[in-house]
């Protein structure tokens, strides 16, 4: 945001950095979040980039102020950095839209079906720490039914992922059925099935995950890889994932749809 603000001021680096005295590659390291700053360098450097609004910059404010001990840090150790900003983003985020092919988003994963994805991993180091892994990701969900401010789910399911995962008992894939029809009754969570006859779609080529937040925070992209992830940031970026989100869940089923044939694989009806 303060890269934002300083760039929509006309502010190069180095006149950004004058403010608070400081060379232009420690504001550098602070915009790349590799430098911690006070919330009173915040308050100039925002004052200098023409941000007066109150609700802005408090909730800026309280970014740097914020002392508040996460829950994930104590699982720094097995977390690669792009995973824990991908849970605090989780945290903040009011709505998150995020298709898998061929995978149930994390969200939504029981622990036993959690723990099969995790130690079906290549790197020796995530499949030694997939039992603090599956914690991690069952902390995660709680942002779906805490009491306040549950976050908002839109998610597409390939139908191919609603078959028991190779080497996974039967009970494993109808417990994650189970769960996936008592998480849809939920007023914010949405669930679509992606029918294996479904047309071409964006979702072909890549997984997203469409993060939205509250003001003045912009929407952020997340691309999961094997060795880690890519968050994007640039508008253009974000609307381009956003319009491909908005064609991957239209060509899949509707919510009800969705609903029976989630109930239909629980019940054995599967396809011939």
């Amino acid at each position: 945001m303060l890269r934002r603000y300083r760039k929509a001021a006309g502010l190069n680096g180095t006149q950004a950095a004058a403010v608070l005295g400081w060379e232009s590659t420690r504001l550098s390291r602070v915009e790349t979040g590799q430098y911690l700053i006070k919330a009173s360098e915040v308050g100039s450097l925002l004052t200098a980039f023409g941000v007066v609004d109150p609700e802005t910059v408090r909730a800026i404010t309280d970014v740097v102020e914020s002392h508040q001990r996460k829950w994930w840090v104590a699982y720094e150790e097995v977390l690669p950095k792009p995973y824990a900003d991908s849970i605090a983003l989780g945290e903040e985020a009011i709505s998150i839209k995020t298709y898998f092919p061929q995978l149930i988003t994390a969200l939504l994963q029981t622990p036993a079906y959690a723990y099969g994805a995790i130690v079906s991993s290549p790197s020796p180091a995530v499949r030694r720490n997939a039992d603090a892994l599956v914690q991690v990701r069952q902390a995660r969900k709680m942002v779906l039914t805490r009491s306040e401010n549950p976050v908002r789910l839109d998610t597409v399911i390939d139908e191919s992922a609603l078959f028991p995962p190779s080497g996974a008992t039967p009970d494993v894939m109808r417990d994650q059925l189970r769960g996936l029809l008592d998480l849809s009754k939920r007023d914010n969570v949405t669930i679509r099935v992606m029918p294996l006859g479904a047309p071409a779609h964006p979702g072909l080529t890549s997984n997203m995950t469409v993060m939205d937040f509250r003001p003045p925070w912009p929407p952020v992209v997340l691309i999961d890889h094997l060795r880690g992830g890519v968050f994007l940031e640039d508008p253009e970026d974000v609307e381009a994932f956003a319009m491909a989100y908005d064609a991957v869940a239209d060509a899949a089923l509707d919510v009800d749809a969705s609903r029976e044939m989630i109930k239909n694989y629980l019940e054995g009806k599967t396809r011939d």
